[in-house]
């Protein structure tokens, strides 16, 4: 048991079973709490909200200096944030880094050269983005918010409320209610001329864009009821 616990904590290692071990600590806390409410976007998305402030503050400084970089927005759309909650897109990323970490220290036998663990961080950092991205594809299905009771261009012309801190150029959050349906909520962002929407204001879903799934939106003078 001791030789299990000192692999398990050994420098090159730890950089994966700590991720693992926070996962496990923090699934429990919220098991406990009685907080697991895998159908509770709200509290997930509030979180949501001071990523989106700094991602647009990154985005600004990339078109300040004229460099271009992948947006939070495309790495959001990415994991299917949004259509799932914040929360267990980050589980799922420490678990997947986690466990691919541990199969590539093994297959390339890291404990015989500990010096190579760079590799492996490598290849988890890869794989844990890919296998997240599918693993959210799946449980996507398990949530209301990303039931397909109606085709996305069936959404255009609605109105929702913004429910992420902003909504910019890149990425926002808005809940939508279907007219006799549920209520989703889906991944928007505004035109650069037009008025950046914050949290409660009412826009109107004009435009999607299939390629990122994400929808066009303007801000709305009148309030949903």
């Amino acid at each position: 048991m001791i030789e299990f616990l000192n692999y398990l904590i050994v420098s090159y290692n730890v950089w994966f079973t700590a991720p693992l071990a926070i996962v496990f600590l923090l699934a429990l806390f919220r098991l406990i709490t009685g907080a697991m409410d895998f159908g509770d976007v709200d509290t997930d998305v509030d979180m949501d909200a001071d990523l989106d402030m700094d991602a647009d503050a990154d985005v600004d400084a990339d078109i300040d200096t004229g460099t271009q970089s992948p947006s939070f927005g495309d790495v959001f759309g990415f994991l299917n944030v949004g259509r799932v909650p914040l929360m267990i897109v980050l589980m799922s990323l420490l678990v997947t880094w986690g466990i691919f970490g541990l199969i590539a220290n093994a297959f390339l036998n890291i404990p015989g050269n500990p010096h190579r663990v760079w590799i492996s961080c490598i290849i988890a950092l890869c794989c844990c983005f890919l296998g997240t991205r599918y693993i959210s594809i799946g449980l996507s299905k398990l949530f209301p918010e990303s039931e397909k009771a109606v085709r996305d261009t069936q959404l255009l012309g609605l109105r929702g409320r913004v429910i992420s801190g902003q909504i910019t150029t890149t990425f926002g959050t808005a809940r939508v209610q279907v007219p006799d349906g549920p209520e989703l909520t889906v991944s928007c962002r505004t035109e650069p001329d037009e008025a950046t929407p914050v949290k409660g204001d009412t826009v109107v879903l004009i435009n999607y864009d299939q390629t990122k799934r994400i929808f066009d939106v303007k801000k709305s003078e009148m309030d949903l009821r």
